[in-house]
């Protein structure tokens, strides 16, 4: 039991390291408020067509996390995306 309390510490510290460097790098954001969106969603919420996507992808300007069921990406990873979409009167 000594052993299974020490691994929870351990877990709880690289949980709350891992907050405070996700916090600094993407403002106020936590890990629970960052929203995986799907392949749909991206191209909805950027404004843009499957083949832009295509092509974005391609390029390396969206890079996807492969998951069961499809790629998906993190909504605070598409933050130049999104401000590039409205600078162009997509969205």
């Amino acid at each position: 039991m000594e052993k299974l309390n020490a691994i929870l510490d351990v877990l709880v510290k690289i949980y709350e390291i891992m907050q405070l460097i996700y916090t600094k790098s993407y403002g106020n954001l936590t890990l629970q408020e960052d929203q995986l969106l799907t392949r749909q969603e991206v191209m909805d919420y950027l404004g843009i067509s499957e083949s832009t996507y295509k092509r974005k992808v391609k390029k390396g300007i969206l890079k996807p996390s492969k998951m069961p069921g499809g790629d998906r990406f993190y909504k605070s990873e598409l933050k130049d995306e999104f401000l590039e979409s409205k600078r162009r009167g997509r969205i």
